[in-house]
């Protein structure tokens, strides 16, 4: 039996499209200040009501290090939404069971990764943290997508288990025809 039938007024089907499309918005949106973050180290940009690049001048190594991990994640993780979109959209569920289950691996990994990276990064500004409206505005879209992210696991894991009730009784009760002689 699945874990739930259905997420919000959605079938699992259409709430896994809707959440491929939330993903796809919301890592663009991160990549984004990703990139703003990167172009602010490495030139003379500075970030408006943000802090002073030199501020944290003595751990540029860990910071560059996340900004280029976090960077590969988010443009995997849009990518392969793009694809589950697609494969959502035009084939059966049957022709990308393995692909789904590959990206609940890569959407747990992505969402632990980015939580210890984003841990460092706001321990280090501590309680500067709520100082400067900028890092507020990052901290809290941080917060409000690692959140959805979670909920989104758990409808994906509910699709998985769905599909596979699907194919065990379509395998259980296809024709003799369907099954081979054995």
């Amino acid at each position: 039996m699945a874990l739930m039938h259905r997420f919000l007024c959605w079938n699992l089907r259409t709430a896994c499209f809707v959440g491929y499309i939330f993903v796809v918005f919301t890592a663009t949106f991160a990549l984004t200040l990703r990139l703003v973050d990167l172009i602010a180290t490495g030139t003379d940009f500075e970030i408006s009501m943000g802090f002073k690049t030199l501020w944290r001048a003595h751990f540029w190594q860990s910071f560059l290090a996340s900004d280029i991990v976090l960077t590969f994640g988010h443009v995997v993780l849009i990518l392969y939404s793009g694809f589950m979109i697609l494969q959502t959209m035009e084939r059966h569920f049957v022709m990308y069971m393995r692909a789904h289950k590959i990206y609940i691996i890569y959407l747990i990994i992505y969402i632990l990764v980015e939580f210890a990276f984003s841990v460092f990064e706001y321990t280090f500004y501590a309680m500067n943290t709520f100082r400067l409206a900028f890092v507020v505005f990052t901290w809290l879209f941080w917060v409000f997508r690692t959140l959805l992210n979670v909920v989104f696991v758990v409808v994906l894991i509910a699709r998985r288990q769905e599909m596979n009730e699907q194919m065990e009784m379509e395998l259980r009760f296809a024709g003799e025809s369907k099954r081979g002689h054995y």
